[in-house]
């Protein structure tokens, strides 16, 4: 799967906001610096390359393979 830049820095913005604690739309759209309802836009579009699981409102998930994207992009 290819994923762009921006898919892959939303990517490891999530797996490290996840070590946190609760990942929501408004604290990962902070830590790209970008709007929330842009953050909404890609959390939309990673959740249709099943990377993450978005339930409004809750927050934010890795999914398995969003989690072996992010380890990867990270190393």
């Amino acid at each position: 799967m290819t994923l762009s830049v921006a898919e892959e820095n939303y990517i490891k913005a999530i797996f490290d906001l996840a070590n946190e604690g609760k990942v929501t739309t408004n604290t990962l759209a902070k830590s790209v610096r970008t709007k929330a309802s842009s953050a909404t836009d890609m959390i939309r579009r990673l959740s249709d390359k099943k990377l993450v699981n978005y339930v409004k409102y809750k927050g934010v998930t890795l999914t398995e393979e969003g989690q072996r994207v992010a380890l990867k992009t990270l190393r």
